[in-house]
């Protein structure tokens, strides 16, 4: 599965991609990730890994996914490699400048690990959730006045 969603940030790209490219903000952003930890490395960068809890769905327990950058090229993009018990994600982010501010690309590639019908359910679910984490961003990060502070390194 691939999906690819975008949203336009009043905020100047530097400070749009220090935030997106901290896996350890992604609980501030993405309803489902409970918590996120640094296990290798010293902030973002190329082989850095970490450890998030999260919650992909109601109906199932929480479950750790382990997220490992794979290309770092700041301040305009950055992938990773996530993996769970359901998946195999391959995640690329892009923060170009507009006028207006950023736009924030977010393209996913899904390798599932689950049964054929339940592959067809997630894929109705991820674009909605990742949706939503472009709205809980733009929310979070628009109304400020500076970035000081938002930051969790």
């Amino acid at each position: 599965m691939r999906t690819e969603h975008s949203v336009e940030i009043a905020r100047p790209p530097e400070e749009v991609f220090e935030f997106i490219s901290d896996p350890r903000n992604d609980p501030r952003w993405c309803e489902k990730v409970l918590s996120c930890e640094q296990v290798t490395g010293d902030g973002p960068a190329v082989g850095a890994r970490y450890r998030s809890v999260h919650r992909p769905t109601r109906i199932k327990p929480k479950a750790e996914l382990v997220c490992e950058i794979v290309a770092f090229d700041p301040p305009s993009a950055m992938a990773s490699r996530q993996e769970d018990e359901d998946g195999v994600f391959d995640v690329t982010y892009e923060v170009a400048p507009i006028p207006e501010g950023t736009r924030f690309t977010q393209r996913s590639e899904i390798e599932w690990k689950l049964p054929r019908p339940l592959q067809l359910v997630a894929n109705r679910m991820v674009p909605r959730h990742i949706e939503g984490q472009m709205k809980a961003l733009k929310g979070l990060l628009e109304p400020l006045i500076s970035a000081a502070g938002l930051i969790s390194r």
